[in-house]
């Protein structure tokens, strides 16, 4: 069985976080090669499955990469699946799972070219500290976050990226920056281990690694695998489930992230094999 890892023009190789997964397909006699989603001189018939893995520079080339997906998609098979990914690609999803019963975070999105002030939409919902961020983006690209004293800064970045974009604004939980943000991985819709992230926005040098093993709360891998049922994706063959707590300390939805996570395979070694025996069935 030969297996490509899709990655990215700027990173074509195997991540090393998917380093166990590969090895571990190896050893079970099935070949993983590493190939970047824009390569035009690769064969993707050639293969017999693309595992969408590190395509980091999606939201830059947005149509482009759906445009590659479909094509694609013709030939063999992608895991997690084209419908799946063009549904999870942009962050309106977050209101598809609150509209099926997902507690989320709030959202506010604000649609390419609309006028509005931030001002007034943090006045009307009450919100202090916002966050800023495109609907379309990977990798904190672009993602701000705006205090009650610097509306100003944020009415800013609207005016120059809604020229461009949709961007989505949201209340800021403390418990993001107090280390509370967990990432939750699930292979075959089964719990399989979780991590706490570094705040993106903590200050001073981050000494901390992107991740560090963590047992979550029963109320949080409960969360998590509902978060899966209500997005009708019970036995999806890999999931993050990125959570934090709200300020009534219940775990609330944060992304859910279904076709280039990280899934931190090395903090939590054999956590590979359940994903390996789900791609080779």
């Amino acid at each position: 069985m030969k297996i490509a890892f899709v990655t990215h023009a700027a990173h074509p190789d195997i991540e090393d976080d998917d380093r166990p997964l590969a090895e571990a397909l190896a050893r079970r006699s099935a070949l993983a090669i590493s190939v970047s989603w824009d390569d035009p001189n690769f064969d993707w018939s050639a293969v017999d499955l693309a595992l969408l893995r590190s395509t980091w520079d999606y939201f830059r080339r947005y149509e482009e990469f759906l445009g590659w997906l479909a094509r694609v998609e013709r030939v063999t098979r992608v895991i997690n699946s084209p419908e799946v990914v063009r549904w999870n690609a942009n962050k309106r999803y977050l209101s598809d799972l609150t509209a099926r019963g997902v507690p989320t975070v709030p959202t506010a999105f604000i649609a390419r070219d609309q006028i509005v002030s931030l001002e007034t939409l943090c006045a009307d919902r009450g919100w202090g500290d916002v966050v800023l961020k495109p609907a379309v983006s990977a990798n904190s690209w672009e993602t701000v976050l705006i205090g009650t004293r610097g509306r100003a800064d944020g009415q800013a970045y609207l005016e120059r990226h809604l020229r461009d974009r949709e961007i989505m604004v949201q209340p800021f939980l403390t418990d993001v920056n107090e280390g509370g943000e967990q990432s939750l991985m699930f292979f075959g819709g089964r719990y399989s281990h979780g991590i706490k992230k570094t705040s993106p926005f903590r200050e001073g040098p981050r000494f901390e690694p992107e991740g560090i093993p963590i047992e979550p709360r029963e109320d949080a891998i409960d969360m998590a695998h509902d978060v899966l049922v209500r997005a009708g994706l019970p036995e999806i063959p890999y999931a993050r489930v990125d959570l934090a707590r709200d300020e009534e300390g219940l775990p609330v939805l944060l992304e859910l992230e279904l076709f280039e996570p990280t899934l931190f395979f090395r903090e939590k070694p054999g956590s590979e094999k359940r994903l390996v025996d789900i791609l080779l069935a």
